[in-house]
């Protein structure tokens, strides 16, 4: 998805004005746009080197180089097969921001060394396989793509907080146009209309599955607030993160894990028994 010049440049007065909330964010989803710019320019079948600058945390570049020992033309037979070692790459290549951005919330409350998008889906993909465990009726293979899946579009859009200025129907047309991005790259062939469906489904939220997970985001979110504050890691009150999820559970699942949580908390126990 192309981001319109009039969304990125805008913030370009609140990173002027003052490192307050809204600031935070615009750095955060600045320089994840401007990296993935940097990527997107680079994804032709013809380029061997793909350059990528990641400007959120180093100021220094990474070449990547993909072999090309034959072209398409010289191996009609391969064709597919080397188109989608091609897509695939591609897609790879994108997801590595959710390796390195670190999530917003965590970096306006002053935490050390937050942890990154990518740390937050592991959790949570395990989170989905061992609480589906319990339910027959529950898809786990469902559970665990979802969780995959849940915040891929922040690859290219970064992590937007209700902080960060920006509606929830912006949000949601920005991510939506990045994973239409990325069913277009992958294709049929690898898995790009599942992925884009799987996406729609926890947006909505109305699947066995999706309520699952939705809770499951919560959870993961408030178990990191805990250990961070077990840790001493935050400059700021985490409180909001927990006043936040209360008596927003859809699950039973979700409310029990957020009670063991919660009861941990208030013994400040920061390891688990």
């Amino acid at each position: 998805m192309m981001l319109s010049p009039t969304f990125h440049s805008g913030f370009v007065p609140l990173i002027q004005s003052s490192m307050n909330a809204a600031a935070i964010c615009v750095i955060i989803i600045t320089t994840t746009i401007s990296l993935n710019f940097d990527t997107a320019a680079a994804f032709t079948p013809t380029n061997n080197i793909v350059n990528i600058s990641p400007r959120t945390h180093h100021h220094h570049h990474h070449n990547i180089i993909m072999s090309s020992t034959k072209s398409f033309d010289d191996a009609p037979a391969n064709n597919n097969s080397s188109s989608s070692a091609v897509a695939a790459i591609d897609f790879l290549t994108l997801t590595r921001s959710l390796k390195t951005t670190k999530r917003t919330g965590w970096v306006m409350s002053g935490v050390t060394n937050p942890e990154s998008i990518a740390d937050h889906m592991y959790r949570m993909s395990l989170m989905a396989m061992i609480a589906s465990f319990s339910n027959t009726s529950i898809d786990t293979n469902r559970c665990i793509k979802l969780a995959l899946i849940h915040d891929l579009a922040e690859a290219k859009v970064g992590d937007i907080t209700p902080h960060c200025g920006v509606s929830e129907e912006d949000k949601y047309k920005l991510e939506l146009g990045t994973m239409e991005q990325i069913q277009s790259m992958l294709g049929p062939l690898l898995g790009g209309d599942e992925i884009i469906e799987l996406w729609k489904e926890y947006e909505e939220g109305t699947t066995t599955e999706a309520k699952l997970l939705k809770d499951l985001d919560k959870i993961e979110m408030i178990l990191q607030a805990q250990e961070y504050e077990a840790e001493g890691s935050a400059e700021k009150s985490l409180e909001q993160f927990f006043t936040s999820t209360e008596g927003k559970w859809r699950t039973e699942i979700g409310r029990a894990w957020a009670q063991e949580i919660v009861s941990r908390r208030k013994k400040g126990d920061g390891d688990s028994k």
